[in-house]
């Protein structure tokens, strides 16, 4: 299978045209050892070193579609450069005023509002290769990212394949217990599989925040609110374990 071939099967597989940007223009060669790179758009897991694997596209794509990665807003509140006239003025601020007002009404009412168009600090654990840090930057450019990956190899050989993505940070530490001393964040991304739920990284999540997880085959989407935490299963999967130190 080459990258067209597997671009049309995710596009066939329902996801999201952003979903699908973003593979396209990450190289994923890029995050494979040389001797693979013939392999590198097979929809299949493959060898990174380590004992660790780089996750087959469409397990990827899943997750992705899970995590409601907002986008990149490429606007911009400079009004010289939008070049707006008196009358498009008036109407953007009667949008904005509009806006406030169901965003004063929603904190009053105690509901969320849904994250989209902002930045938003996404953490991965278990970021191996890069490779899913790099595809999660590409969706949302203006976010602020971080990596944590326990293997001080892969951590150091992914530092270098992103050094010029300047929003992406990689940890080489235990991402077992999260990454506290950033929290809260608006999503959380696990790549290895746990024995269980992990609470005490649910609680790094900011309220409306969603992790995505695989707990033994199962992928989870978990979702925190104000008032309970909303857990959606996926089963049918097969991820390598998450290791704590």
């Amino acid at each position: 299978m080459n990258k067209p071939q597997l671009l049309n099967s995710l596009k066939q597989q329902g996801f999201s045209d952003k979903i699908i940007k973003a593979f396209e223009k990450v190289k994923r060669e890029d995050f494979i050892p040389k001797n693979l790179k013939q392999h590198a758009y097979e929809d299949k897991p493959l060898s990174i070193g380590q004992g660790q694997t780089i996750s087959q596209p469409y397990t990827i794509a899943f997750m992705l579609n899970l995590l409601e990665l907002p986008e990149s807003n490429n606007k911009t509140n400079d009004i010289q450069k939008l070049k707006l006239n008196e009358k498009e003025l008036i109407s953007n601020i009667k949008a904005y005023n509009k806006i406030q007002r169901l965003t004063d009404k929603s904190i009053k009412n105690k509901k969320i509002p849904e994250l989209k168009d902002k930045t938003a600090k996404i953490l991965e654990i278990g970021s191996g290769s890069g490779y899913v840090l790099a595809l999660i930057s590409n969706i949302s450019k203006n976010s602020q990212i971080f990596g944590i990956e326990r293997i001080k190899e892969l951590a150091e050989k992914s530092k270098q394949v992103l050094k010029s993505q300047k929003n992406i940070n990689i940890i080489n530490a235990d991402g077992s217990k999260g990454l506290k001393q950033q929290a809260p964040f608006d999503r959380i991304l696990i790549s290895a599989s746990a024995n269980e739920i992990p609470q005490k990284i649910i609680s790094q999540l900011k309220f409306g925040g969603l992790m995505v997880c695989p707990v033994k085959n199962s992928i989870f989407q978990i979702r925190r609110e104000l008032k309970q935490t909303k857990l959606k299963e996926f089963p049918g999967f097969v991820f390598v374990p998450l290791v704590e130190d």
